[in-house]
């Protein structure tokens, strides 16, 4: 496992030397394979013309159905909040393919400062040829910058290996007919155990295929008041999970289904993690009242005091947190646990964090410009040079922090060598050749937690549903709806039916307002 990326960033030095007659880019700071075995695509960057006019070839046949690459000498500009460190990688690796296309790259970290470059350089007429999406896609779409990319979209046959919710729930059609955006990084969901908690009170571990039931009832058994442990914290929300986990039929936050939403299920999840927080079981999540100080004696993060069965949260933070000797010195294991489906619902999918990108209305080249954004999202040939980055770049802005612990996002290709590559490099795993205590310890957490997020998952609502960012942001009609129902003001039931009509609402307004016409 780990062994190897010790080996693997003997070769830091050079990989990064490659890199420094790239030009600097913003300055910003992120807050965000080798293995071709069995690959057919992998000898694809080896063929004599380096790909260029030869838009039907990725060494697999993969692009067949799609019009050629132009043959043109051209340059395309890639804005991002991506890892700086990464994309110039990619971005030479892409040229190597395509010699005839020179590739820019525009960094900017997440932030105010991203969308707000963005517009500059649309209104100054340096629109980047493709570029990530942050955050609310009304951004996006009120402004018209996404170009329409569904001719090539739906003629790839490398789009049928990937992540399965992208075409199962039509992530980026925004309700349309247009494939207007895509994801470009895929972050599942986890809900963290700790296991140094359950066999300290001689609790039993959950299966790993848990139902939603049984999560709720682990949350239970693992709180001790005498202990000072709560069952749970939460850094996403289980009323945010309820309704992809209880409808085969739901591809969005709240109900929403391609077309509308119903706020049903909703309800019951707001109920639950209300009935959770009256009994006790959830955390405190603030200071406020001074809750935190007197459970743990400073105003700490729970996630950190060894006193929480779960930790809901996002899928970097074992990378970032976790997985540290400062949180191993401790005492803390946390294992992953893909969010759970309701029994017998027949829902099949998790959920998780996407991030989104798409083709530039204005770009003079279309189809080069999917083709460079394939390569530096979901595109196996790009995913095969990602985990030769991961594995031996390191950022130097960052102290050479290994760019991989920098919220590397899993593969959003199906490829099964670049998945065992990914899960035995980078995490415990029962599948890696050279097991160490931590792959026999934890690796069939983590093997079991990927196989279920492979499924596919579902992302929040903002960057994929118009109009849903307002109905949720201070102003909407959401505002201070879960308050009343944990303060006992009233049932979620009771908000049904308003706001499932405000709601569609909002989403039909937003459509209106960015030109979009609703699929039939």
């Amino acid at each position: 496992m780990r062994k190897k990326i010790l080996s693997a960033l003997l070769c830091a030095t050079m990989a990064v030397s490659m890199l420094a007659g790239c030009g600097d880019k913003p300055d910003s700071s992120s807050g965000d394979s080798g293995n071709d075995g069995g690959n057919s695509a992998a000898a694809a960057g080896d063929s004599d013309d380096g790909g260029a006019g030869d838009g039907a070839e990725d060494g697999s046949g993969a692009a067949a159905a799609l019009p050629e690459m132009t043959t043109e000498e051209i340059e395309l500009t890639y804005m991002n909040f991506d890892n700086e460190v990464l994309t110039k990688y990619l971005a030479e690796k892409f040229t190597e393919k395509y010699p005839n296309i020179k590739v820019n790259i525009i960094y900017v970290a997440a932030g105010e400062e991203y969308n707000d470059t963005l517009l500059n350089l649309v209104n100054t007429g340096k629109t980047p040829d493709c570029f990530m999406i942050l955050g609310n896609c009304d951004f996006a779409l009120s402004n018209s910058l996404l170009g329409d990319m569904t001719e090539y979209w739906e003629n790839d046959p490398e789009n049928d290996n990937i992540l399965p919710s992208i075409n199962g729930a039509k992530l980026g059609y925004y309700g349309t007919n247009q494939k207007l955006s895509t994801p470009m990084k895929f972050f599942p969901d986890a809900l963290y155990a700790d296991m140094a908690v359950f066999e300290k009170l001689n609790v039993a571990m959950p299966p790993t295929d848990w139902t939603w039931d049984e999560m709720v009832q682990a949350f239970k058994d693992v709180t001790s008041p005498d202990e000072g442990i709560y069952g749970f914290n939460q850094f996403h929300s289980i009323v945010t999970y309820y309704p992809v986990a209880a409808d085969p039929n739901c591809i969005g936050e709240f109900g929403w289904n391609g077309k509308e939403f119903d706020l049903t299920n909703w309800a019951v999840g707001v109920n639950t993690l209300g009935d959770l927080m009256k009994g006790k079981y959830r955390a405190p999540i603030n200071d406020d009242n001074g809750e935190i100080t007197a459970w743990l004696g400073s105003n700490e993060w729970a996630g950190f005091s060894g006193k929480i069965g779960f930790q809901i949260d996002a899928f970097w933070t074992y990378l970032n947190l976790f997985d540290t000797d400062e949180y191993r010195a401790k005492g803390i294991e946390f294992v992953p646990y893909a969010t759970p489906s309701v029994e017998g619902s027949n829902a099949k999918y998790k959920f998780g964090v996407l991030d989104f990108g798409g083709i530039s209305s204005g770009t003079k080249y279309p189809r080069e410009a999917y083709e460079l954004l394939k390569f530096m999202g979901w595109g196996l040939e790009g995913w095969q040079a990602k985990m030769e980055a991961y594995k031996t770049l390191t950022d130097p802005a960052v102290d050479d922090t290994p760019i991989w612990k920098q919220s590397m996002p899993a593969p959003l290709t199906m490829d099964e060598a670049i998945w065992t590559d990914y899960q035995t490099t980078f995490f415990p795993s029962l599948k890696d050749t050279e097991q160490d205590e931590k792959d026999q310890k934890y690796g069939k957490y983590f093997d079991d937690y990927f196989d279920q997020v492979k499924q596919g998952v579902i992302p929040f609502g903002d960057c994929q549903i118009p109009g849903f960012a307002g109905f949720v942001g201070a102003e909407g009609p959401y505002a201070g709806v879960e308050d009343s129902v944990f303060n006992g003001e009233k049932n979620a039931s009771d908000w049904v039916a308003e706001l499932t009509e405000k709601a569609n609402e909002y989403n039909r307004q937003a459509m209106e307002d960015a030109g979009l016409t609703a699929a039939q």
